[in-house]
C-alpha cells in the first residue's frame, strides 16, 4: 500500500507541473475569468481521475488515494468555481471508473462537500502552504468519515487506525510537498512573464525614444531602434545587429569609447553624457552626445546605449565662436585702418607693463603722427586724408610685424606702438624704419614745408615698468618726445630725455 501512495504521489507531482506548463501564459488566481476557473477546474478535475486509475485498493470495499489534493487546490487558485467543478468531474469519474455502488455514492457525496467546503474557505489569497494545511485538514477529515463508513459496513474497523494514518501521513507530506513544487512551477512562470512584460515595455520605450538607442550583449548589437537605424545611415536593421559598436567610433576615439564602455560595465565609472565622433556606413561623419548604462536583455547582463546626433548644434556652435572671435577682433580694431583702436592699446600697454615690471626689462612706446595733416586734408580732402592714414598704418604695421611688435591708432592722425622688452637704443631703430618706411612711399604733398612728401614725426620713451606706477605714464613720456620733435622741424625721431639721438632729414 506504501508504494501505490508513492505513485500517487509522483503522478500528482508531475500532473501538476503538466497544469502549470498548460497555464504558464495565463495569471491563476482567484480573481480570474469565470471561464479560466473553469478549464483549470476541469484540469484538477482530470487530476483527480488520473490519481482514482492508480488508487490504493484496502480491500473489496475500500479504496484510498490523493484525488482530495487537485481539489484542495483547486480551491486556493481559482475559488469555489475551480473547486466545485474538479470535485463534480471527479465525483463523477468515481463513478464511472468503479461504478455505482454504495461506498461510490458515498465518496461521490462526500468529494463534492470538499469541493463546497473548501471553495468557501479558501477566499481570495491564492496559494500559502498554512492555508493548505488548513484545508487539506478539512478535506481529510471528510476522507477519513467516508473510510470509517466504508470499512464499518463491512466489519473492516481493525484496520481503520493504520489506513488513516498512512493516509493522513502520505496526504500530509506529499500534499506539501507537490504544492510546493506547484507554487514553484506558478512563480517561476509569473517571474517569466513579467520579465517578457517588462521587457516588452522597455522595447516600446526604445521604439518611441526620439533618440537613437541600441542595446550590445558582448558589444555587440543586438537591438536597435528605427532611429538608431537612420541615424547610422543603415537601409535596414540586419545590416546593424550582430556588429561590433567600435566599429562606428572614430579611430581618433575607439580606445576611449571602448574603455568608457568597459568601466560602465564593470561599475567603475557612473553613466554620463559624453561626445563621441561616429563613423556612418556611408562614411559619414558625425558628433554625438552618447549615454552608456546598465541593463539587463533577455535575462543577460547588457549595455543600454543612447545616441543624440549634435552634428548640426555642433557646427553651429562652432560658427557662433567664429563669428564672436570675428566680432571681439574687430572691436578691437580701428575702422578705418585696420590696425588696433585705442581701447585694445591701453589693453595691451597694461599687459605689456605687467609683464615687464615682473621680469625687470624695458618697455619702449613710440608715438608718431603725420606732420602737417589738416593742411594735408584740406588740399586733398578727407578722402585723400584717409587713404593716406591707412597707408602709413599699413606700413608701420608691416615694419613692425618682423618682431611682431604692437601698433595703434591712438586717434585722428596719432598712432602708437609698443615694444615689449626693447630698450632706448633698439627702439629708436624701430623708430627710424617707420620713419624711413614711410619716406619710401613718396606719398606727393605739394603744400607741406617740411617736405615735398607726407612725413611723420616719432617721440619715444623708455623704461623699466613699476608695477605700482600707471603705464599711461610711458605715453606721457613719448608723447612728450614727439613734441619735441615737431618743435624742432618735424620728420625726425626724438627719444624722451635726450635730444643726441635726433635724426635729421
Amino acid at each position: 500500500m506504501f508504494k501505490d501512495f508513492i505513485t500517487n504521489a509522483s503522478l500528482l507531482v508531475t500532473s501538476f507541473f503538466i497544469i502549470g506548463q498548460l497555464f504558464k501564459d495565463y495569471r491563476l488566481r482567484p480573481s480570474s475569468s469565470w471561464k479560466m476557473k473553469t478549464a483549470l477546474g476541469v484540469c484538477f478535475g482530470l487530476q483527480g481521475i488520473l490519481l482514482m486509475i492508480y488508487s490504493v485498493r484496502v480491500n473489496e470495499f475500500v479504496i484510498v488515494d490523493l484525488r482530495h489534493i487537485p481539489t484542495v487546490v483547486a480551491a486556493m487558485q481559482g475559488g469555489p468555481v475551480s473547486a466545485v467543478v474538479s470535485a463534480i468531474i471527479i465525483t463523477f469519474g468515481r463513478i464511472g471508473l468503479f461504478g455505482p455502488s454504495h461506498s461510490s455514492i458515498v465518496a461521490s457525496i462526500l468529494m463534492l462537500l470538499i469541493g463546497i467546503t473548501c471553495g468557501a474557505l479558501a477566499g481570495r489569497k491564492g496559494l500559502s502552504l498554512r492555508r493548505f494545511l488548513l484545508l487539506n485538514t478539512v478535506a481529510m477529515i471528510y476522507v477519513s468519515a467516508a473510510v470509517s463508513l466504508n470499512l464499518h459496513m463491512n466489519a473492516l474497523l481493525q484496520q481503520l487506525a493504520s489506513i488513516l494514518a498512512y493516509h493522513w501521513l502520505i496526504s500530509t507530506v506529499v500534499g506539501l510537498l507537490s504544492l510546493y513544487a506547484f507554487l514553484y512551477i506558478v512563480r517561476a512562470h509569473e517571474s517569466t512573464r513579467q520579465l517578457q512584460e517588462s521587457e516588452a515595455r522597455y522595447k516600446r520605450l526604445i521604439t518611441a525614444s526620439p533618440d537613437a538607442t541600441l542595446v550590445l550583449s558582448q558589444d555587440l548589437i543586438v537591438f536597435i531602434n528605427e532611429k538608431g537605424i537612420r541615424l547610422l545611415r543603415a537601409a535596414a536593421r540586419k545590416e546593424l545587429l550582430g556588429r561590433s559598436i567600435y566599429d562606428f567610433f572614430h579611430p581618433d576615439n575607439r580606445n576611449t569609447a571602448w574603455t568608457h564602455c568597459q568601466d560602465i560595465r564593470s561599475g567603475k565609472a557612473q553613466p554620463e553624457l559624453i561626445e563621441q565622433k561616429l563613423v556612418c556606413l556611408d562614411d559619414t561623419e558625425i558628433i554625438v552626445e552618447l549615454s552608456v548604462s546598465p541593463t539587463v536583455y533577455k535575462g543577460s547582463a547588457a549595455l543600454l546605449v543612447t545616441l543624440r546626433d549634435i552634428t548640426g548644434r555642433k557646427t553651429t556652435e562652432r560658427q557662433l565662436q567664429e563669428a564672436l572671435a570675428l566680432l571681439q577682433k574687430l572691436s578691437d580694431l580701428d575702422g578705418l585702418t585696420g590696425i588696433a583702436n585705442r581701447r585694445k592699446l591701453d589693453e595691451h600697454l597694461a599687459e605689456a607693463w605687467s609683464g615687464c615690471a615682473a621680469s625687470r626689462s624695458p618697455l619702449s612706446v613710440i608715438m608718431f603722427d603725420v606732420d602737417h595733416f589738416k593742411a594735408f586734408n584740406d588740399s586733398y580732402g578727407h578722402l585723400g586724408g584717409d587713404e593716406v592714414l591707412r597707408t602709413i598704418a599699413s606700413t608701420a604695421n608691416a615694419v613692425l610685424l618682423q618682431q611682431s611688435h604692437f601698433i595703434a591708432r591712438y586717434g585722428g592722425e596719432e598712432f602708437a606702438c609698443v615694444l615689449t622688452e626693447v630698450g632706448a637704443e633698439e627702439a629708436y631703430e624701430w623708430a627710424e624704419s617707420i620713419r624711413m618706411a614711410v619716406e619710401r612711399l613718396a606719398l606727393p604733398y605739394k603744400q607741406s614745408d617740411a617736405s615735398q612728401y607726407v612725413t611723420v614725426s616719432l617721440g619715444l620713451a623708455t623704461l623699466v615698468p613699476d608695477a605700482s606706477a600707471p603705464p599711461e605714464q610711458l605715453i606721457d613720456l613719448a608723447d612728450k618726445a614727439l613734441y619735441q620733435a615737431k618743435a624742432e622741424g618735424r620728420n625726425r625721431t626724438v627719444c624722451y630725455g635726450s635730444t643726441d639721438e635726433t635724426a635729421d632729414q
